[in-house]
């Protein structure tokens, strides 16, 4: 029988927010959380790639505690799950640009 972690795991698909997910699992693997993945780069013609901003350190009520640096904490923001456009096993995508970021810091 598959538990909701091992689901996790083995679905390699990209997934929007209206699915659900086990949060454990982003906490446990300090998963990275990226943002601007899809801002089209001077060409016009390719997406340049997202910037990772720290990786999930706890769920506190309806947002997400991101945490830059394991040991030396360089920022922390508190960001709502609204603001996630969309996640897979290995990564959380945030809908924030790098101006509005300093408006989750804490």
């Amino acid at each position: 029988m598959m538990n909701d972690h091992s689901a996790a795991i083995e679905n390699d698909e990209t997934k929007n927010t209206n699915d659900s997910f086990d949060w454990n699992y982003y906490i446990f693997y300090r998963i990275p959380v990226i943002i601007n993945d899809k801002i089209i780069s001077n060409d016009g013609m390719s997406t340049v790639p997202g910037r990772e901003i720290g990786r999930v350190f706890a769920e506190y009520k309806d947002n997400l505690v991101v945490i830059d640096g394991e040991n030396k904490k360089d920022r922390e923001y508190l960001i709502p799950k609204r603001k996630i456009d969309r996640y897979d096993k290995n990564q959380i995508f945030l809908n924030i640009s790098d101006d509005s970021l300093k408006d989750f810091e804490f």
